[in-house]
């Protein structure tokens, strides 16, 4: 397991924290494959991953601009950098299939970035957006 539901905070948007949920499934799930070099499963969660986590965005973007939510462009900016590290990611996994290398990065990269971004950006958010 990479993550435990309960490390990463809560919001008080339900509709936020049900795709964090989503989310974290997934990553255990991916992180899993990875480990067990279950290479056929790990291809198709990393398809998986990156398609959820521009779901994820694109739909906290969407909620932000109906709220007209202040700090939207700086919300944004952190998904756009984390949407490059994760292509980044990916495409490395496809010509390499190397499991190390998106262990690592979802070790140091993608999960402390996603609890701080929740316990910072999205809380806010979230406030702002109300349930």
């Amino acid at each position: 397991m990479l993550v435990n539901l309960s490390e990463v905070q809560k919001v008080s948007n339900m509709f936020m924290n049900a795709i964090h949920e989503d989310e974290i499934e997934l990553l255990n799930k991916l992180y899993d494959a990875l480990k067990e070099r279950n290479f056929e499963e790990a291809d198709s969660l990393m398809d998986e991953f990156v398609q959820d986590v521009e779901e994820h965005f694109s739909t906290e973007e969407a909620l932000m601009r109906e709220a007209e939510f202040f700090a939207y462009p700086m919300h944004k900016q952190e998904h756009d950098m984390m949407r490059k590290e994760v292509d980044r990611i990916y495409k490395e996994w496809k010509e390499t299939k190397d499991p190390s290398s998106v262990i690592k990065f979802l070790e140091e990269v993608f999960v402390p970035w996603l609890k701080l971004h929740v316990a910072t950006m999205d809380s806010v958010t979230a406030i702002h957006i109300g349930d």
